[in-house]
């Protein structure tokens, strides 16, 4: 079977991918499709979640298998996680988070399920249209340093002379 994932962004309405990958890709193979389709680094630190009809995040998965002792979350690795079994479990809905610093994400959803083309190869990009995010956050909002504005209110303040000190002294 191919499922195809249609692919969408919060930060470009006109950016959508439709992807036609077998239904036993994993999603190590899909990150690493999705990453060389876009241009984005593959050895990012990025993660998938299942979700639910809200698009809150479920069940992580990462590109190395985690488990943290703390909170006992359990984390399952990309690797080996296979679409169709997660398909099965009832998810439909997949947050490729590509920026774990900012939490930027891409949405993907099955579109479609269909029977193997013959002579056509898999994965593909079936539909392209926009620009992708860039990884790098470059047209992130640009947020000014609340510090480095005070202290403008400072520059040339005259009235205090330099004795030589330090701040310790």
């Amino acid at each position: 079977m191919i499922f195809t994932l249609r692919m969408l962004s919060d930060e470009n309405e006109d950016f959508v991918r439709d992807y036609e990958v077998l239904d036993n890709t994993d999603l190590q193979q899909l990150h690493d499709i999705i990453c060389n389709d876009l241009g984005y680094d593959t050895a990012g630190f990025s993660s998938f979640f299942t979700a639910n009809k809200n698009w809150n995040k479920l069940q992580e998965y990462t590109l190395m298998d985690m488990f943290d002792d703390s909170t006992d979350a359990i984390t399952l690795p990309m690797e080996g996680s296979l679409l169709r079994d997660i398909i099965a479990s009832g998810s439909s809905r997949l947050i490729f988070v590509f920026d774990q610093i900012s939490g930027r994400s891409l949405y993907l959803e099955i579109a479609g399920v269909k029977k193997e083309e013959a002579g056509m190869e898999y994965p593909r990009t079936a539909f392209s249209a926009g620009d992708p995010p860039s990884q790098e956050g470059d047209e992130m909002l640009d947020i000014d340093d609340p510090f480095a504005d005070m202290m403008e209110e400072f520059e040339g303040f005259e009235g205090i002379e330099d004795n030589g000190f330090g701040d310790d002294e």
